[in-house]
């Protein structure tokens, strides 16, 4: 019965606009001729009005004079009108033989389909069956009238008007790209009706595949517009369009297919719920999985499995999918860079609405062609240099005005910001979504029961749903009423949940390690500007997974606390190996980082990011972190990380000499000791907890470092006295100069480790003036209480060259510089004259 209400809908529309056309017309020539009333009086708020308004409004309502001709008039409008439709068929061939002559049927459509081409052939029509009507009235006996003839008139100014309006329209139609909002208004037209009929209880299969029809028909037209684009561009420039300049009609194309897909993404969890909605299509089997009686025909007759027939939930998607990559595929640096630019992120929402198999979908689609052609631009220019001892080889570095100065090396900077733009914005929408179900999940009971209500949520969320919402319909005929409470439903969406969670999260991390890693350290080792993007953003994209697995680690534990039938079959929810492998990914990229900081120009620049100092600020935070936790890693990988940490600091004094101006002496001499005083801190702190731990990989490769540096006696002396100048420089004003909060916060640290390790604070706090022989007899070494004593309230780097460097540097033979250390007051110093 929906049915045929449905085709009488159709048929009643089609009906509709057919008396549209031409009741209009009908009724101006009905009013047109009867205006006077049957007395032949005006009416009351005429009679009111000056006497040339009379004399007008008589002379309208009058009929035409015997002596003028009533039907000169109509018929020069309708020539008129005439004239103009011949010159609108000619502009309309005129645009299809230059710019569609190769295009399909329903891109030319698209061309008369224009809403100027409806409302001309709607003026129009509506015109030639009024000036008909008004020729036809001798017939009936009646004599037009003045108002009768200046509609006419006016009839035929507005065809010509509006033909004025689509005579422009036509024209702009020489440039394909103006027919990307006509297919997405007409697309989003239908998906919106979809959706509409996705909220009936009942909704007509005719409706249904007419929308589904019309989806279908429009994705073919921007496919077909997609084609006809990239056929002009190849004819163009050749070979595929590989060395074709900047064309902007691929990004326009780029935008409207992210537009078609945001359109239908939004309402997706509403249309996919409509009866024979997703085709079906053909999916491999698994030659691990599959039946014996399968593998054995297949064996025995030498063919393969055939193919299952499965639902494809992501047909829509895919048809996006397949003309994004069609659009990038082929393509240099620079083609890719201008097709992607200007498009918004769109994995987070993606990631937020639960379509995860999607958000992979457009990820392949929408970043494997960046990532292939920065790829291949960073292998053309070569790795960074450094050798094996971590010790880099310092020559000439390129400038970042060097660096942009190449082609393409603008591109490839961009195009790697934009590729870890949507990783990490798809870390961010899987947060949302993990968030957002944390909060639906008590309420779960009430969602399956209440039918009404739509669920915006990840595919096996939404089946799980279905599936307990048919039970209960068949429950309910059988029992009368709903016998199962609401716990048990909310623990079978859990479950369901939870399955979803775990298998996504592991998904991505995955994806991750196998697809972005890979292509992060490569262009991370590379000698191209590029590299700092690649780093950087990578680094903060294991944040934002970090922060990511932390959210799901709370959505598991809310679906655990909702598990009361332990005998009922439960996903494995333990994220630890996940958070493993997260955690992995980041140390992958702290060897890069260290490598990038010593390579990459230092200059500042304000109009680029600063790769120098972020790199430097990193790998010092990198190395700090693995002390402070006492996990070195890699003895080798460790060692060069603190190697490359040192030549990082010289870089970042030079620069600091070069850039630091217009301040006091003594200010200046502070900036610029910053990063000395930061690395002898790093050293204090190494050394530290490698005599209270007595683990001495911690200090092993800054000790590696530092004798490798004093081998020569005159380098030692250097040495020393700029280690002493620089102390000198930050002891009086400790944690007022402006590196002096940082590493506070960074002794702080050093001190809640120490702490953590069951060192009483009373041992290095206040200099040891609170010491006892009560707290020292411990598991600590002389050595050790002897450093721990020395710190000074956490001077790490006074201690440091009190303790470690300056007796190396004596043994080495430098010359202790005796005048600066008298200025530092450093007790060690005076409690090591006084023992000796």
């Amino acid at each position: 019965m929906a049915d045929f209400w449905s085709l009488l809908r159709v048929g009643n529309s089609a009906l509709a606009k057919s008396l549209a056309l031409i009741v209009p017309p009908i009724l101006a020539v009905v009013l047109t001729q009867s205006v006077l009333s049957a007395d032949g009086h005006f009416p009351s708020w005429l009679r009111s009005r000056h006497n040339w308004v009379e004399r007008g409004w008589a002379w309208l309502t009058s009929p035409v004079p015997d002596s003028v001709d009533p039907a000169a008039l109509p018929t020069a409008a309708l020539g008129v009108a005439g004239v103009f439709v011949a010159v609108y068929f000619a502009t309309v061939t005129f645009v299809i033989s230059t710019t569609y002559k190769d295009a399909t049927r329903k891109l030319r459509d698209q061309i008369v389909r224009r809403p100027e081409s409806r409302w001309y052939a709607v003026f129009f029509t509506q015109a030639v069956v009024y000036v008909a009507l008004a020729l036809a009235l001798p017939v009936v006996g009646r004599t037009a009238t003045h108002l009768t003839l200046v509609i006419a008139g006016l009839s035929a100014a507005l065809v010509v008007l509006s033909f004025g309006r689509i005579w422009i329209t036509l024209f702009v139609l020489l440039e394909p790209t103006s027919l990307f909002p006509q297919i997405q208004r007409d697309l989003n037209r239908w998906v919106l009706r979809a959706y509409k009929l996705g909220r009936r209880r009942r909704p007509s299969s005719v409706a249904v595949h007419r929308a589904n029809a019309k989806i279908r028909g429009n994705l073919e037209t921007l496919n077909d517009l997609v084609t006809l684009i990239l056929d002009r561009e190849y004819e163009r420039a050749g070979g595929r369009g590989i060395a074709a300049s900047h064309d902007p009609r691929i990004g326009s194309a780029a935008i409207s297919l992210l537009r078609a897909w945001e359109a239908y993404s939004q309402r997706k969890h509403t249309i996919t719920t409509l009866p024979r909605w997703n085709p079906t299509r053909t999916q491999a089997k698994d030659w691990f999985l599959s039946s014996h009686s399968e593998l054995s025909v297949a064996l025995a007759t030498g063919t393969t499995l055939v193919g299952s027939e499965v639902v494809d939930d992501l047909w829509y998607e895919r048809w996006i999918a397949d003309v994004a990559e069609r659009l990038l595929a082929g393509r240099d640096l620079r083609t890719v860079e201008s097709a992607v630019r200007g498009l918004p992120v769109f994995s987070r929402a993606l990631g937020s609405r639960g379509q995860f198999e999607e958000l992979r979908l457009w990820l392949t689609a929408m970043t494997f062609a960046p990532m292939t052609s920065v790829g291949d631009y960073a292998k053309k220019q070569g790795l960074v240099s450094g050798q094996n001892d971590g010790n880099p080889t310092l020559g000439p570095r390129l400038s970042r005005e060097q660096h942009f100065a190449l082609p393409g090396e603008s591109s490839a900077h961009n195009l790697v910001d934009y590729v870890l733009l949507e990783a990490l914005s798809a870390c961010l929408g899987y947060m949302d979504y993990f968030e957002r179900m944390r909060q639906v999940l008590p309420d779960a009971g009430e969602l399956v029961v209440d039918d009404a209500r739509q669920v915006v949520a990840g595919r096996l969320v939404l089946q799980a749903i279905a599936n307990l919402r048919k039970a209960l319909g068949a429950e309910i005929a059988i029992e009368g009423e709903r016998v199962t409470p609401d716990n048990a439903l909310t623990q079978l969406v859990a479950r369901a949940l939870a399955t979803e969670s775990v298998d996504e999260v592991a998904a991505l991390v995955s994806f991750l390690e196998d697809e972005i890693w890979p292509w992060v350290i490569d262009i991370g080792g590379s000698r191209t500007w590029a590299a700092g993007a690649a780093l950087s953003r990578a680094t903060e994209l294991t944040e934002k997974l970090e922060t990511m697995l932390g959210f799901a680690r709370q959505l598991l534990d809310d679906c655990e606390s909702v598990h009361i039938e332990t005998d009922d079959r439960w996903p494995e929810t333990d994220t630890t190996a996940l958070t493993r492998r997260a955690g992995s990914l980041k140390d992958r990229l702290e060897l890069p980082v260290a490598r990038l900081a010593v390579n990459v120009d230092s200059a500042p620049e304000s109009d680029r990011p600063d790769h120098f100092g972020w790199a430097y600020y990193r790998a010092h935070e990198n190395v700090l972190r693995r002390v402070l936790s006492r996990e070195p890693g890699d003895p080798e990988q460790f060692r060069q990380k603190v190697a490359l940490l040192y030549w990082a600091v010289d870089a970042a004094t030079q620069r600091l000499l070069r850039t630091v101006r217009r301040h006091d002496q003594r200010v200046i001499n502070s900036y610029v000791a910053e990063p000395y005083v930061r690395f002898l801190q790093l050293c204090g702190i190494a050394l530290t907890m490698s005599e209270v731990t007595q683990d001495g990989s911690l200090f092993a490769p800054f000790e590696s470092v530092w004798t490798g540096l004093l081998n020569d006696a005159s380098r030692s002396t250097q040495l020393l006295g700029r280690a002493a100048i620089v102390l000198l420089s930050e002891s009086t004003l400790f944690a007022l100069t402006p590196g002096g909060i940082e590493r506070s916060n960074i002794e702080i640290r050093a001190n809640h480790a120490l702490e953590e390790w069951g060192v009483p604070s009373e041992l290095f706090d206040l200099g040891g003036f609170s010491y006892n022989e009560a707290i020292q007899s411990g598991s600590l070494s002389r050595e050790a209480i002897g450093i721990l004593r020395a710190v000074r309230s956490g001077n790490y780097e006074g201690m440091f060259y009190a303790r470690w460097l300056r007796q190396h540097a004596i043994q080495a033979g430098a010359t202790v510089p005796t005048e600066i250390e008298q200025q530092l007051h450093l007790l060690d110093l005076e409690w090591d004259d006084d023992d000796a």
